[in-house]
C-alpha cells in the first residue's frame, strides 16, 4: 500500500510530519522556549491546523501549529518549505514568490489571531501576545541573519516600541552557524537535515520518526495527500474551463460590434442565445 513512497525520506520540514510531532506537548514547549526565550509553563493547542477567518466574508486562513499559554498568550508555529519532495506539499510556488508573501502573511494572520482572541464584549486591552513563528528552509530576507524578530517601532525613534503586543519571528535554517545560540543552531542544523546533535532535536527526531512508521498517521498523510492532489486538479480544470468561457465571451463580443446576429454569434462560440444577448 506505501510502497510507493520513501518514507525514510520524508523529514521534520515535511508540514503534516511537523504538525504531528509538535502535537507532543513537551517537544513543543520546548522549542518554544529556545525560539522566544522565555520559560513556557503550560500550553493547549487550540487546533492543529487551525481554520480561521475574520468574518464571513473573509478568506479562510489554516494556522498549522496553534498553541496557548496559561496567561492566554498565542503563538502559531508553521514550517515555511519550496521542497516539492515532501509527500504533502501546499505550496509548490517559488521561492521568491513566497519570499514576497510571507510579511502580508504575517500581518495576515495577527489579524485573524487577534480578532480570534478579542472576543464579543472584551475591551482591547484585554488582548495578549500574539507572536507569529515561521521556520523557513532559506532564507527570507537575504541578510544571512539566523533569526529575523520584528515588532513595531517608532520610523522617527528605533527605541520607540508601539506595544501591541505583536511579534512576528523568521528562523532561517540556512544560517544556524551565525548563532551563539548553540541550543537555536542544534534545531536549525536539524532542520536543515543534519543529524541531531542536542537533547531536544534528538528527542524531536525519535518522535518524528515514530510518527513516520505509524501505519494510521501514513494512511492519513496518503489520504490528505491525494485530496490535495485531487483539489490541485479541480482548480486547475475550474482555470482552465474560465478561460475558454472568458475566450468565448472576448469573440462574442467582437463579433457583435462587427453586427454579426446574435443567434449565429451563439452558434460560433457555444455560447447560449440568453448570454449572448447580455453582451449585446
Amino acid at each position: 500500500m506505501y510502497s510507493n513512497i520513501d518514507w525514510d525520506a520524508i523529514t521534520i520540514k515535511n508540514n503534516f510530519l511537523f504538525q504531528e510531532t509538535l502535537r507532543n506537548k513537551s517537544l513543543c514547549k520546548q522549542l518554544l522556549e529556545r525560539v522566544l526565550h522565555i520559560q513556557v509553563k503550560t500550553i493547549r493547542y487550540m487546533e492543529t491546523e487551525k481554520t480561521m477567518k475574520a468574518k464571513l466574508s473573509s478568506k479562510n486562513t489554516r494556522l498549522d501549529v496553534y498553541v496557548e499559554d496559561k496567561d492566554g498568550n498565542v503563538a502559531d508555529i508553521e514550517m515555511q518549505t519550496t521542497d516539492t519532495k515532501s509527500v504533502i506539499n501546499y505550496d509548490e510556488r517559488d521561492e521568491k514568490t513566497i519570499i514576497r508573501e510571507l510579511p502580508l502573511r504575517t500581518r495576515y494572520y495577527q489579524n485573524i489571531i487577534g480578532t480570534n482572541m478579542l472576543r464579543k464584549g472584551m475591551h482591547y486591552r484585554e488582548l495578549k501576545k500574539a507572536y507569529v513563528i515561521f521556520i523557513c528552509t532559506f532564507d527570507p530576507f537575504g541578510a544571512g541573519l539566523p533569526v529575523y524578530h520584528f515588532t513595531y517601532r517608532c520610523k522617527e525613534n528605533g527605541n520607540l516600541q508601539m506595544g501591541d503586543l505583536t511579534e512576528n519571528i523568521f528562523l532561517n535554517v540556512k544560517a544556524a552557524d551565525k548563532t551563539d545560540d548553540e541550543e537555536l543552531a542544534a534545531f536549525l542544523r536539524y532542520v536543515n537535515g543534519q543529524k541531531p546533535d542536542s537533547s531536544f532535536t534528538k528527542k524531536l527526531d525519535e518522535e518524528a520518526t515514530r510518527i513516520k512508521n505509524n501505519d494510521d498517521w501514513r494512511l492519513k498523510a496518503m489520504t490528505l495527500d491525494m485530496e490535495i492532489k485531487d483539489m490541485k486538479k479541480r482548480i486547475a480544470k475550474r482555470e482552465r474551463e474560465k478561460g475558454k468561457q472568458e475566450s468565448k465571451i472576448e469573440i462574442a463580443k467582437k463579433l457583435l460590434d462587427d453586427g454579426m446576429d446574435v443567434s449565429k454569434v451563439a452558434k460560433l462560440t457555444n455560447l447560449s442565445v440568453k448570454e449572448v444577448t447580455a453582451l449585446a
